[in-house]
């Protein structure tokens, strides 16, 4: 047991340090609310960048009277993206993920209206959505991304596009589905039903199709004494020359060497021009039967940056000066996935990347209103974390490299500071803990009840 509990027992003293970190870090809230303010700040998105922006503003105008601020979002919740992976094993409740986001804001006196933004008129300085306009002094635009398809035929239709919890968990399912399949055909089924393909060479995608093999091997296979766990195949499509491109080679070779060892295909310099309902066509001519596919090979901005008339790059990306300040539209900044500096470096498109972006965007937005001088923009890589499954992770912080087990330990401290709110840190490492005393729930969860 002690053994088990290793990499848990010091993230306790961990979570107790970071409470009082929070404490002490609390800025003063606003003293106005946004509809009775002079000054109005509206903030499009709730995602890492919006709130990062907010934090960083709040703190800057330390109780201002004059300035009232607004999160509009099409949902009440943030959601803690890093670690949705971490769903397909099971290993941390969905809701343990996910943080109000009026729990967050409304201590800063910022205010929250969940509505669907569906434009921003410029002129009359207002946002439009489907609970009508809100008007606005400043803006900031942190609407996030979707996910890019890279025009392969039938994506939409037919595979799972790991990009939330609602759709980590679909992955969950599906695959139990499969092996209920599986049990009961008693090795009478084709080769495509526990067969599991996974687009993308990424950190999501190397995260997912680790994820799925703990469930698979760790958590379902003494469930189902009839299916024949040699004829599971987990495969990895990778359009580049090596996956985790962005991760120090010494790193990526040993998660090379870990999915190996975990019998996961990887297939590189391959994309994926259509998936099918029983099959996914490759660009090598190649044909791999399965009727389980999940997409996590890139994102884009969404539609509302796509019908903004702004500024944007040649991928669509709205164009912000050093500032991050949106060319040719005064007080308007923008963050996160879907922003290009002009003439800068090309951002990653990271939780990090967009924390940074919250941090000065919320910097130079207070000190606009207050005359001062602006600040630029310098992205600082701070790392990388890659989730290998069950007692292994890559993490390299600021040049500091580990793999194996003591990456685990150092992946779990850093994504337990990351998620930011003392509920959900209580939460997760109780999951945490849970996980190294006992083998997880092969049960589906919070399945779609079925159509009438």
């Amino acid at each position: 047991m002690k053994g088990k509990l290793a990499a848990v027992v010091p993230l306790a003293g961990g979570l107790a340090a970071l409470r009082v970190y929070d404490a002490l870090r609390r800025p003063k809230p606003l003293s106005v609310h946004y509809l009775d303010a002079p000054t109005k700040v509206l903030v499009v998105g709730g995602g890492f960048g919006g709130i990062t922006a907010v934090r960083k503003l709040v703190h800057a105008l330390d109780g201002s009277q004059e300035v009232g601020v607004a999160v509009l979002d099409r949902v009440n919740f943030t959601t803690f993206y890093p670690m949705v992976p971490k769903v397909i094993s099971s290993n941390v409740e969905i809701g343990h993920l996910a943080h109000s986001i009026r729990s967050i804001v409304t201590p800063l006196g910022v205010d929250f209206n969940q509505t669907e933004v569906e434009g921003v008129d410029f002129e009359a300085r207002k946002v439009l959505s489907n609970k009508g306009s809100f008007p606005y002094d400043y803006l900031v635009l942190a609407p996030g991304s979707r996910t890019a398809f890279f025009d392969a035929k039938g994506v939409q239709e037919n595979a799972i596009d790991l990009k939330g919890l609602r759709e980590a968990l679909q992955v969950r399912n599906t695959i139990i589905d499969r092996f209920e399949e599986a049990q009961w055909s008693r090795g009478n089924h084709d080769d495509g039903l526990l067969t599991f393909v996974f687009v993308g060479g990424g950190p999501t995608g190397v995260e997912g199709a680790a994820g799925a093999h703990d469930l698979i091997h760790n958590v379902l296979k003494p469930d189902y004494p009839e299916v024949d766990f040699d004829r599971v195949r987990l495969v990895l499509i990778n359009s580049g020359d090596r996956i985790l491109k962005d991760i120090d080679p010494s790193l990526a070779n040993a998660a090379i060497h870990r999915l190996a060892s975990q019998r996961i295909e990887v297939r590189n310099d391959t994309k994926v021009t259509e998936i099918r309902p029983d099959a996914v066509m490759l660009s090598d001519g190649c044909t791999i039967p399965a009727r389980t596919t999940v997409w996590a090979a890139g994102v884009e901005p969404g539609p509302l940056v796509k019908d903004l008339h702004v500024p944007k790059d040649a991928r669509g990306h709205v164009l912000v000066d050093e500032y991050l300040r949106v060319k040719d539209r005064p007080g308007v900044y923008a963050v996160g996935d879907c922003i290009s500096i002009e003439g800068g470096e090309r951002l990653p498109t990271l939780a990090q990347s967009a924390e940074q972006e919250g941090e000065v965007a919320g910097h130079n937005l207070a000190a606009e209103i207050r005359g001062n001088a602006l600040t630029g923009f310098r992205y600082r890589s701070l790392g990388q974390l890659v989730d290998l499954g069950s007692t292994s992770a890559l993490t390299d912080i600021l040049g500091v490299r580990f793999s194996g087990i003591l990456g685990e330990v150092v992946w779990r401290f850093v994504y337990l500071k990351e998620l930011g709110y003392n509920l959900n840190r209580a939460q997760v490492l109780a999951d945490w803990a849970i996980d190294r005393l006992t083998r997880p729930s092969a049960s589906k969860l919070y399945d779609d009840p079925p159509t009438p």
